[in-house]
Order: structure tokens, then sequence, then C-alpha cells
């Protein structure tokens, strides 16, 4: 039984791939992702993300982004995103193995956005919010709405529920892997056996945003379907 898959909103992939180089996939600008619903989709996919990798003990609370966004529904905003992203070279080929260039790239946008007047509010609030509470804040970029935290572990993750934030992403740095179902560091032939477990009994988890992330983790071949075909392409990759 083939199982529709959600599309992931690709202008929040312009603003945020920079930073995780990678772990939402940036494809063609296709209008219909630039909607809040598919934002509101990607940041649950990342939650979930954090939410199963902290759980299987591949990474920690400890140390966490914290991504307060600006409107990228704001055809102003997400015009200054284009043209950032355009513009200044942005390799996110590089960026997905390279997290200080990562961090290279969102500190020039944070700049970028700064000098052209705009004022991230939700992100203001939110950086008086985490001095208050005693969590370190170790990089912050105000304009782009990222700051990269120390606090204790259920400090870092009640901020998934926090109004002013739109993600927490674990380690606080590029995951070795968006899509890796095993939650060992890689996606390969071991994640097969768990896209054939869904497919004969379900993607159901009793956290929604684990649920969602496993609909885009099990989407191995990109066409927003889950089937076979998904884990036949894992299962290539050590042929």
């Amino acid at each position: 039984m083939r199982k529709k898959l959600y599309s992931l909103c690709t202008a929040f992939a312009v603003f945020c791939s920079v930073f995780f180089g990678g772990a939402i996939p940036v494809r063609a600008f296709d209008a219909e992702y630039f909607d809040g619903d598919g934002m509101e989709l990607g940041y649950s996919i990342i939650n979930g993300y954090s939410k199963l990798s902290v759980r299987e003990g591949l990474c920690s609370f400890e140390r966490s982004a914290v991504y307060c966004g600006l409107d990228i529904t704001n055809p102003y905003i997400l015009s200054l995103g284009l043209m950032y992203y355009f513009t200044h070279g942005a390799d996110l080929d590089k960026a997905m193995s390279d997290n200080d260039y990562a961090l290279e790239l969102v500190e020039g946008l944070d700049g970028f956005v700064k000098n052209m007047g705009v004022n991230n509010q939700r992100a203001a609030e939110l950086k008086k919010e985490l001095s208050e509470s005693g969590a370190k804040v170790i990089r912050s970029f105000d304009s782009a709405g990222l700051f990269i935290i120390s606090s204790p572990p259920e400090y870092a993750k009640s901020l998934i529920e926090n109004k002013n934030v739109d993600f927490v992403m674990c380690d606080g740095k590029i995951p070795p892997s968006m899509k890796d179902l095993n939650m060992d560091g890689k996606s390969d032939k071991d994640d097969a056996p768990y896209i054939q477990s869904f497919l004969a009994e379900g993607l159901d988890d009793d956290d929604d945003d684990i649920e969602e992330y496993y609909k885009f983790a099990c989407d191995i071949n990109g066409d927003k379907e889950l089937d076979i075909f998904d884990a036949e392409e894992l299962l290539k990759k050590d042929r």
C-alpha cells in the first residue's frame, strides 16, 4: 500500500538549509510550498528528528540550536532570503559537511537582513527569555532568529512548545543524517527494514513530530511517497 507523504516548504529550506546543510533538501521553488502549513511541517520534522535522536541516544539537548525565524510568507522577507541565497554563492553541498561554513552563511544572512532594516521581534523576546532562564547563549543571530545555547536538557526540550520557537535542533550542529531511521548517524541499508516494517504496520508514533519525521525520513527517493522503492534505494547503496 502506497502512502502519500507530505512535501516540505521550500522557502523554509532556503533559510534553514544554510545552517542545517541539507537537513531539509532544497528542491524546485514550487509556489505551492510557500505557505504556513508547509513551514509548520518542516519545523515539525526537525523537532521530530531531535526528539527521536535524543530518545535513541544519538544526541543530546545539553547543547541546542533554537530557531525563531522571520515570516517567510511575507513577500519582502522571502525576496530578501532568495536574494541572499542567490547573490552570495551559498554552497549547500559544503554546508552539509562543514558546520563552521554553515554558521558563516547564517552569520552573513543575519547581517544582510539586519542591514535591510528587518527586525525580528519574536527573536528579541526569545533571547530575553533565554537570558532570564539561565541558559547560556553561545552564538546569537538575532535577525535571522537562530541561537546556539547550552542548558539543562529538559529546558531545551521544553522550548519546542514555546510560542516563540519554531524548532530546536539537538547538539546545536549539522546532523550526521536527517534520513536516519535506526538512529546510528547514517542513511544506509540498515534503515531498509524500518521502511518495510512501516509499510506493513504503519507509521504511527505517540508523538506527532516524530511521526512526521518518519514520513520524511522514509522518502529516500524523494518522490513524496512511501513504498518499497524507498527500501530498494537504500539497498542499492551497498551493492
